[in-house]
């Protein structure tokens, strides 16, 4: 479904190029749950952003449903995007003077859905995230973890082919970030194919396939560590 071959991403600042990806392989299967883990700095969240579509390789080749995509134009990649994938972002990206109905409803808004339709939709994500008490309160004045919750019913409320997660369980509530990888479990059993990119090994073993991250490089793990520290 996925598949990159030799790709790197470089990032150029005044002074040098930064090699943030290096000829780096890599295969998602259709319906699989696979965890990007490594420390701060590792590539995860880069290589989570190349396969999201947010940004585009510097050099290799990159695949998305058998359809080559490595230098697609920004309008190209988005247009695709926002037809198969949603991706949870590392910080919260809410509005606030909204209340968590309608925040979760922006991820339905052009998909050309009847209001019962949409309704539907949200009730349901919202629901499967414990979140529907709150319909009504406004995101501003809900908790982190609650916001957290609110920010993953809107990825899965357009009901995506893949979502890509970018440290999903950041929050420090353990007990919210243990619902939340079920969620994810929940929602993966269900048919969606979930990339996630987390620091934590532990948080990883739901997944069926771990990839190890180290400077830009995939690197093979003998005895996976309990946790990688961020």
């Amino acid at each position: 479904m996925l598949s990159l071959r030799n790709v790197s991403k470089s990032y150029f600042t005044k002074s040098a190029e930064v090699e943030a990806l290096i000829g780096l392989d890599l295969d998602v299967e259709e319906g699989a749950f696979v965890a990007l883990v490594g420390r701060s700095g590792s590539g995860k969240s880069t290589l989570l952003h190349l396969l999201g579509l947010i940004d585009d390789v510097t050099h290799g080749s990159f695949e998305f449903w058998g359809v080559r995509v490595d230098g697609w134009p920004e309008s190209k990649r988005a247009a695709l995007r926002r037809h198969m994938s949603s991706l949870i972002f590392q910080d919260t990206r809410l509005i606030d003077e909204l209340d968590v109905q309608a925040n979760v409803e922006v991820g339905v808004q052009y998909r050309g859905l009847s209001p019962a339709a949409r309704r539907s939709r949200v009730e349901e994500a919202m629901d499967l995230v414990g979140i529907g008490h709150r319909a009504a309160r406004r995101v501003s004045t809900l908790s982190a973890g609650q916001q957290r919750r609110v920010e993953i019913a809107r990825a899965i409320v357009s009901r995506p082919r893949i979502l890509f997660a970018d440290e999903p369980t950041g929050d420090p509530d353990a007990r919210s970030a243990a619902q939340m990888l079920q969620v994810l479990w929940q929602l993966n059993r269900g048919g969606t194919t979930i990339v996630m990119a987390t620091h934590s090994a532990a948080c990883a073993g739901i997944a069926d396939e771990i990839v190890y991250l180290a400077d830009g490089l995939r690197i093979e793990v003998d005895q996976p560590p309990v946790a990688v520290s961020a």
